[in-house]
């Protein structure tokens, strides 16, 4: 199909479809303002035109929340120009520290991974990618090299750089070392941890570097560090946390109310909460109001077959959005990303100091583990959610990392719960998606052949 028709299609689906219209809300906003209904409204037409690759998938609109969701992701140059006006600075984070530090500290954490996959996802353009690799390597992640263009070329105008950074991320230090001389930042260290003897002296380890972070961020904002409004913000993004656990355990019921791109959107793209918590807090909440009277009303996500096929992501969810609706007509359906458990289910302690509470959930997040306690984790959360058929570890090209990591996590999900496990390579969206269909459709048909047994 053309794009104009999969543009016009679209825009007939939710101009005739109510829940479009009358199911939209007010979103509040962390600089006191707000967003209206009708300027959402308003930015989602014209989003028709705009980014005409982000109606190449299917996207469940009917879902409350889910509109506001798709213009929170796709608004993000916009609504940082408008909270810089208004006295707001910009922090850019990598995206597996947690947000908690940026957003206590009086500024806004921008994730430039997510916001250049996203872009590129919904320009249908992957040039940010293979302009990065040009100037990084040939063999560079696609995230990596995303983010190097949109920050080296000022496409996302951040006010400071100040990612925390670990060698578990192949690419990250040779991609961020190319930008010192481009960006005004600092970049801070997160400890790997080998042994359990070494955790006390890695979290005494990050404690200095938060602390560091706190000085810097003074400076830039003029505002002194203030330890109940840092607990305040734990408290908030604690709660955002809690929504994304309540979202992601609907999916182990016996209708998972959520398609599979659905899931991905609600719990992974917007873990770093989009430069706004109160906005994620509106969207999410209304998300999760709507699914528990789907569940109780016994229907399913769009488009998922009876009894589908339940599918543990391992290593890294796909940046490949169509990937997931490839999956969800096969007869599949995505019931959890490891990633996303990983990185945004875990909560920080509200009580006693927040900086000490903060530098222990930083060491405490386990994709950052060595491989092997990597794999006891990975192994015990499969345990916990029990209704997961199969599990597919997905190393995003170029990332060394997952792909060393991987044949220790995937033999012991074989050898502890006899769970067959698929180990795919993605890269840039778009790409190989009749491979991976034909990949798909295998895996799933030994599943139910085992489901027979």
């Amino acid at each position: 199909m053309k794009p104009f028709n999969k543009r016009l299609q679209f825009a007939f689906r939710i101009l005739l479809n109510p829940y479009i219209i009358t199911n939209l809300s007010r979103l509040r906003t962390i600089d006191g303002g707000g967003i209206s209904p009708f300027s959402i409204f308003l930015y989602m037409v014209k989003a028709l035109y705009r980014f005409p690759g982000f109606y190449d998938y299917r996207v469940d609109v009917r879902i409350k929340g889910m509109t506001e969701l798709v213009y929170l992701i796709l608004s993000t140059p916009e609504r940082m120009k408008k909270m810089r006006e208004s006295g707001y600075k910009f922090v850019g984070k990598w995206a597996v520290n947690p947000t908690d530090i940026y957003f206590g500290s009086r500024v806004s954490a921008i994730d430039p991974f997510f916001f250049a996959f996203c872009r590129m996802i919904a320009v249908s353009d992957n040039s940010y990618a293979v302009r990065g690799r040009a100037q990084l390597s040939p063999d560079a992640c696609p995230a990596q090299a995303a983010a190097y263009t949109v920050l080296s070329e000022d496409i996302i105008k951040l006010d400071f750089f100040y990612p925390f950074i670990g060698p578990w991320c192949y690419d990250s230090q040779y991609c961020f070392e190319s930008l010192r001389s481009k960006l005004k930042g600092v970049f801070g260290e997160q400890p790997y941890i080998l042994s359990e003897r070494q955790r006390g002296i890695s979290k005494d380890f990050m404690l200095s570097e938060l602390r560091k972070f706190v000085i810097q961020i003074e400076e830039l904002t003029g505002e002194k560090y203030d330890p109940e409004f840092m607990r305040k913000e734990i408290k908030l993004e604690n709660e955002l946390r809690g929504i994304i656990f309540d979202i992601q355990n609907m999916m182990l019921e016996d209708r998972p109310p959520l398609a599979s791109l659905d899931l991905i959107l609600a719990t992974f793209i917007s873990g770093d909460w989009l430069g706004d918590p109160l906005a994620c807090m509106d969207v999410l909440c209304n998300m999760r109001d709507f699914l528990k009277k789907r569940l109780r009303n016994n229907e399913s996500g769009w488009g998922l077959k009876e009894n589908p096929i339940r599918i543990l992501i391992t290593g890294i969810a796909w940046g490949d959005l169509g990937l997931y609706n490839i999956l969800d007509d096969l007869g599949g359906v995505i019931v959890g990303s490891e990633c996303v458990m990983s990185n945004y289910m875990l909560k920080t302690r509200e009580d006693g100091d927040p900086l000490e509470n903060l530098a222990e959930r930083f060491i405490n997040t386990p994709y950052t583990f060595n491989p092997g306690e990597k794999a006891r984790w990975t192994v015990n959360n499969i345990k916990r959610m029990k209704r997961v058929d199969g599990v597919v570890f997905n190393c995003n090209f170029g990332c060394n990392y997952n792909a060393t990591a991987s044949r220790i996590i995937i033999d012991s999900i074989k050898e502890q719960l006899d769970i067959p496990v698929l180990l795919i390579n993605s890269d840039l969206p778009g790409e190989n998606h009749g491979q991976m269909r034909t990949r798909f459709g295998a895996f799933f048909e030994m599943i139910r052949k085992k489901r027979k047994k």
